[in-house]
């Protein structure tokens, strides 16, 4: 009758309890840039006040912000990498249990930190943990959920990092007054990391890891408790044929993404490119630094109170992704998402120069409020979702995880570059905010120009013929095939 078997709870609780992994992902992003405004978090690090009347920040201060903010994705860097093997080796429910009792470990670290040394380790050390609960995590759900909702666990996830996100905003602006408030905007997500490793424990293995270990019998065990009876010989059937897959795909190498064969080298360039642009689009320097641009010309409660508005509008955005992301071709959005953060950047980088008081003037002030979040909006239903997308299809399903691996890399290291040099550039004596948010603005241009020449479609094409649209790719005009075969009768 063409409906799809009803999905049994367990399937949805252990999906949630999975996704907490994103909850704690979200909150450190959110949390650390409030504190860098925060009188009990500045007398601590022995920083002066935050600056007043146009006064630049000090030296050391903006390099030691640069080191609180990247270590973090330096750290993930260093957790992403060997978590293939983790879950391969102990399996992805373990996985996600021990890279939530490393962030566990750094959340008490940060949350007990008496000097920015140990703020450092903290957070190199948080950031294995994320890194590595990023990837079992995802893993975990896709294999554990049925196809009819893998769609849905991306939205989740996305849901639970921008949730995240609001909530250290929110504990931010709640916490501000507190000398040692500041300790929960680091580690507040250690008790979100607890609940996830006790909360683990209880629910099931991918049956999917256990028959690729020869745990057969437990694999069927497991199905039934997570699928309809009648769909478990037909589940196992599909999990047989997924090994023969991954065993093939284990013959290859690293070198096979960058041959000209079945144009690998044109892919997988396509594919750091997309997740790498994802990071030049500044939506980082947005997320992490937002109390510290805001505190330029606002005060420091008004940047968290600003901060927190922006955090809401990245969180209901959220629910603009799920809407548009399967409605409309990749490269459609990918172009007007470019648009549109180009036009929104520049904006804010016009209202923040000299030819705008902006300082002095409230109006102007909001006003450059509210075009950041229109930025965020941009990036929300383009850059952020498709930026994932686009790379996950255009691999061959043989060279897919090393193709992934090899893209979630490049982004983790510019999300690092990024982190680390935007408070320089933010500085009055570099760039300072207008030409920041230009410098921006021009990448933006430059992925708009890209998309249109280099991206392929990918939406609404079989996995199978997805070869066919990459190796014959010429440009293609923004209508895209895949719009033209949505329209066409069936």
């Amino acid at each position: 009758d063409g409906q799809q078997p009803p999905v049994k709870a367990l399937v949805c609780v252990a999906a949630a309890v999975a996704a907490i992994g994103g909850l704690i992902f979200g909150y450190d992003i959110g949390g650390s840039g409030g504190t860098f405004t925060m009188a009990g978090f500045r007398n601590q690090m022995d920083w002066p006040p935050v600056p007043t009347d146009g006064a630049e920040e000090p030296g050391f201060v903006t390099d030691e912000i640069g080191w609180i903010t990247s270590l973090f994705a330096l750290g993930a860097v260093a957790g992403s990498i060997p978590s293939g093997w983790f879950t391969d080796k102990i399996g992805r429910k373990f996985s996600i249990i021990l890279y939530a009792v490393v962030f566990t470990i750094a959340a008490v670290i940060m949350g007990c930190a008496n000097s920015v040394h140990m703020l450092y380790a903290g957070r190199f050390i948080g950031g294995i943990g994320v890194g590595g609960l990023s990837m079992a995590s995802t893993c975990y759900q896709s294999e554990i959920a049925p196809e009819s909702i893998r769609g849905l666990l991306v939205a989740l996830q996305q849901l639970s990092i921008t949730f995240g996100i609001f909530l250290a905003a929110l504990a931010n602006v709640g916490l501000k007054e507190w000398s040692e408030g500041w300790r929960f905007s680091y580690c507040g997500n250690g008790f979100l990391s607890v609940a996830l490793v006790i909360l683990m424990m209880f629910c099931p293995e991918s049956p999917r890891w256990l028959y690729k270990v020869g745990k057969v019998d437990k694999a069927r065990a497991v199905l039934h408790k997570v699928r309809q009876d009648y769909e478990v010989d037909l589940e196992m059937d599909l999990i047989a044929e997924q090994e023969k897959e991954a065993q093939l795909a284990a013959q290859h190498h690293w070198s096979d993404l960058f041959k000209a064969a079945n144009n690998m080298r044109y892919r997988t360039l396509v594919g750091i490119a997309i997740t790498s642009f994802q990071q030049l689009t500044g939506i980082n320097a947005i997320m992490y630094f937002a109390p510290v641009i805001f505190s330029d010309f606002l005060s420091t409660s008004l940047a968290l109170i600003a901060n927190l508005i922006l955090m809401f509008v990245n969180f209901v955005s959220t629910f603009i992704t799920i809407a548009c992301v399967d409605k409309y071709g990749r490269r459609t959005l990918l172009a007007y998402g470019a648009v549109g953060m180009t036009l929104t950047l520049l904006a804010v980088c016009l209202l923040s120069s000299d030819l705008a008081d902006y300082k002095n003037d409230a109006a102007i002030s909001w006003t450059i409020v509210f075009f950041c979040a229109l930025y965020v909006v941009n990036f929300a239903f383009s850059w952020g979702p498709v930026g994932w997308i686009v790379p996950a299809e255009i691999f061959p399903l043989d060279l897919r995880g090393k193709g992934m691996t090899l893209t979630t890399s490049a982004n983790w290291l510019w999300n690092f570059i990024i982190g680390k040099v935007t408070p320089e550039l933010l500085r009055q004596d570099r760039l300072d905010l207008w030409g920041t948010f230009l410098f921006f603005a021009a990448w933006c241009i430059i992925m708009f120009v890209f998309t249109m020449l280099y991206v392929p479609e990918t939406r609404l094409v079989a996995l199978e013929e997805i070869d066919n649209v990459v190796s014959g790719f010429r440009r293609l005009p923004l209508k895209t095939r895949a719009t033209k075969a949505r329209l066409a009768p069936e």
